[in-house]
């Protein structure tokens, strides 16, 4: 597969739970060398695709973000 995208994070599924229309994946980042780092990243796909993609328990999968829809705030303190 190739993508354009340049924000990837490469991971491994901890957890999916499936709802009527979406289904909510929790995946664990993984380093260069496909070791589990502790940080997460929680997505929410249509039900189907998550099926039909097979997500489950320690499924290896690549987090895409286009750079065109991320936001970054800061808090005033």
């Amino acid at each position: 597969m190739e993508i354009s995208a340049k924000n990837q994070i490469k991971g491994k599924v901890k957890t999916v739970q499936h709802g009527q229309s979406y289904s909510q994946i929790a995946i664990e980042q993984t380093d260069a060398n496909g070791e589990e780092t502790g940080s997460f990243i929680h997505a929410a796909i249509p039900v189907d695709i998550a099926k039909k993609m097979e997500l489950g328990k320690d499924t290896k999968v690549i987090a895409i973000f286009p750079a065109a829809t991320v936001i970054v705030a800061k808090e005033n303190t």
